[in-house]
């Protein structure tokens, strides 16, 4: 899923298909939903934020469905939603008192704009099932991290239609980098590398395993060693009925030839701006859980599966299966959104293809590095099957 071109009018994204390599006819939304954020893409549906930080599921392929999730203001960070008709005189929702952490020891509140709120207040959000399954006594949950301590909350689709709340997974632990589910249960990575075990195929989730598999020592020592030209996502992810963990390396400004360096080897004593010099992914790792032995167990290969990582929710799929895409390799989509907010330059351009064999990397479609905005997601027409 793309953002529309310049030339295009109207209020939606476009597609590119990896199977045909050309963009697809032009999907529209509702106007609501012209500058909401996507938080993520799971079962073929769309979690949205919209101007006013109101979270909606929407289905892109199939009419633009819209279900209205709970409201902003049940998240157990955020006190206090309130109006002023100072904005247009409307009495249109203008700020939110929201909670945050300082030092781990007392709690402040901070008055946002609800715009600055959408952007922090989610990272990703995952669904359980399509929404369309409940019709087949297949219950849709919704579980987002979410807050400064990137905490986790979760609805279900009784809570659908702007009543009900989210509510936090009680007793985790967090903070937490990605979230996935598989045939109704819900596997958690922490920071540090652990995966917590949840149980959604009951009326409420329950904690069903804890596994204690420290962060590889392999991508943390790399990590300290690239920590001043190179930041790291980590995705998990479902792959055959076993779990996979990868790592992401990405320069933050990188040259021509793919070497990430500091950002003062660009600048020089005529030109005291950098160069465009966008970040870049340069690598993966991947591993695989040992839950016998409570480790991550370091992979060369994921022979003919290809993975899918990105702000969306991360999959695999096989090659055998789907001939279009490349096996053992990593598509990837930016989820740097940092940037994307703040540089007017650069955002969103981050994505291509890795081939874990060869080590090398080779673009999806020709966008070029320049700023794309809204960032690319993966969406999964095979969902709706």
């Amino acid at each position: 899923m793309l953002p529309l071109h310049d030339d295009e009018v109207g209020h939606g994204r476009r597609f590119f298909s990896l199977k045909d390599k050309t963009s697809l006819a032009l999907r529209s939304f509702p106007e609501a939903f012209s500058d909401s954020r996507c938080v993520g893409s799971s079962h073929g549906w769309l979690v949205l934020l919209d101007k006013d930080s109101a979270p909606y599921l929407l289905d892109p392929l199939r009419g633009g469905r819209v279900l209205r999730l709970p409201p902003v203001d049940t998240f157990s960070c955020v006190l206090q939603v309130f109006r002023s008709d100072d904005d247009d005189g409307e009495g249109r929702v203008s700020a939110a008192f929201y909670e945050t952490i300082h030092l781990g020891c007392w709690r402040t509140a901070t008055l946002l704009p609800l715009l600055t709120l959408r952007d922090c207040l989610v990272s990703k959000a995952v669904l359980s099932a399509s929404p369309h399954d409940d019709d087949k006594g297949k219950s849709c949950w919704v579980v987002a991290i979410f807050g400064s301590e990137s905490k986790l909350a979760f609805c279900g689709s009784r809570d659908f239609g702007g009543g009900g709340a989210w509510a936090d997974l009680t007793g985790n632990c967090g903070p937490y980098s990605d979230v996935t589910f598989y045939d109704g249960t819900l596997f958690a990575l922490r920071n540090n590398g652990f995966v917590e075990v949840w149980d959604f195929n009951r009326d409420r989730p329950i904690k069903i395993l804890e596994i204690k598999s420290s962060f590889p020592r392999k991508s943390a020592e790399a990590a300290r060693a690239l920590r001043n030209v190179c930041f790291t996502n980590t995705y998990l992810v479902e792959a055959a009925g076993e779990l996979l963990l990868l790592v992401r390396f990405a320069g933050y400004c990188v040259n021509g030839h793919g070497v990430p360096v500091e950002e003062d080897y660009l600048l020089t004593e005529e030109d005291t701006h950098p160069l465009v010099c966008p970040y870049r992914t340069l690598y993966f790792h991947v591993y695989v859980l040992d839950m016998n032995g409570e480790e991550w167990v370091g992979l060369d290969s994921i022979g003919h599966r290809a993975v899918f990582v990105g702000g969306s929710h991360s999959r695999s799929v096989s090659a055998r299966d789907f001939p279009e895409v490349e096996a053992n390799s990593v598509y990837f989509t930016d989820d740097n959104w940092d940037p994307v907010a703040t540089d007017v330059l650069y955002g969103g351009h981050d994505m291509g293809v890795y081939n874990l064999q060869s080590g090398k990397m080779k673009e999806i479609c020709e966008l070029g590095s320049d700023k794309i905005e809204p960032p690319p997601f993966w969406v999964f027409p095979s969902d709706h099957r």
